[in-house]
């Protein structure tokens, strides 16, 4: 009898479902920020950004439909507002970091967003009080040589680059309140506040910069865009939540070269050498830290993925 894919991740150990997990997580992640750059060329990246939260919720709502009210009542109203703020913001600078219009290619945004845990340390250490010790603060510094390196600070620098910085810094803020949030809030209740309120923030953007798809072709890859990122995040909260962060912070750098290939194929654009190097010592400094979290820490509730 047939099994579907999804019987099969059920059936199989843990660990080896959560690999499998973070794998369909970087293949459908990869897939939403190709399909974002290809659209950028015809619509406007904040539009695409208020486009993506809506039918994001638009998907979920038969889910949603299922849950009682209560599920949603909270007394950390304040909090999840700067998450989402921090989340919007994020995804819309990712946006158009990636977009055609600044174009850094696929593969450096990616490489340049793995900046978020070198960010997650320092946010970590001021916002939570969280002791970093002497091995997590040279970890970070060397990452951030490697963000150097692929950046390159200079009069020419490009726009893309800064835009994708921010981007991480912003990601790395929402996944902080994300540690505290996911506490009280099932991870679908913390998905829907995101989407709801980035679709109220990304509003007034999407007004004036609005146009309706120009065809069935294009309601159709926005679609499949706001699907690929909703279910990226969903592989990648259970993925976590059924494996060790250190091990499967392993599998979610597969998405460099995937990014990679597809730079190659659709968009004829390939990254240098320097931003491989920056990209390297990012990997192996974030690899590091989360390492020694893993060592040092009990095992976390499971992370909701910020963009």
């Amino acid at each position: 009898m047939f099994s579907s894919p999804f019987t099969f991740l059920r059936r199989t150990s843990s660990q080896y479902q959560a690999a499998l997990w973070m794998f369909l997580s970087g293949i459908l992640f990869t897939a939403h920020v190709a399909l974002g750059k290809l659209l950028s060329g015809s619509y406007e990246p904040g539009l695409l950004a208020f486009y993506r939260s809506v039918i994001a919720l638009v998907w979920v709502a038969p889910l949603l439909m299922r849950m009682p009210l209560s599920k949603f009542k909270t007394k950390h109203a304040g909090l999840i507002v700067i998450r989402s703020l921090f989340g919007t913001a994020g995804f819309l600078l990712a946006f158009y970091a990636y977009s055609q219009e600044f174009g850094i290619p696929l593969s450096q945004f990616n490489a340049i967003s793995f900046s978020r845990s070198l960010f997650i340390v320092i946010l970590a250490y001021f916002l939570l009080k969280e002791q970093v010790g002497p091995r997590r603060w040279m970890a970070t510094a060397i990452g951030f040589i490697g963000v150097l390196i692929m950046v390159r600070p200079s009069a020419d620098m490009e726009i893309g680059s800064i835009l994708a910085l921010g981007s991480a810094l912003c990601f790395g803020g929402a996944i902080i309140l994300v540690k505290t949030l996911s506490r009280f809030h099932s991870p679908l209740v913390l998905l829907t506040y995101a989407n709801l309120l980035s679709a109220i923030l990304t509003l007034p953007v999407a007004i004036m910069q609005w146009e309706n798809p120009h065809s069935l072709a294009d309601v159709g890859l926005i679609g499949l865009m706001a699907l690929a990122g909703l279910l990226a995040q969903s592989c990648y909260i259970t993925g976590m939540s059924k494996g060790d962060a250190s091990f499967l912070s392993t599998i979610d750098y597969l998405r460099l070269p995937m990014t990679a290939v597809v730079d190659w194929l659709i968009f004829q654009e390939f990254p240098g050498p320097l931003i491989w190097l920056g990209a390297a010592i990012i990997v192996a400094s974030t690899l590091y830290i989360t390492i020694r979290e893993a060592a040092s820490s009990p095992k976390p509730a499971a992370p909701v993925a910020s963009d």
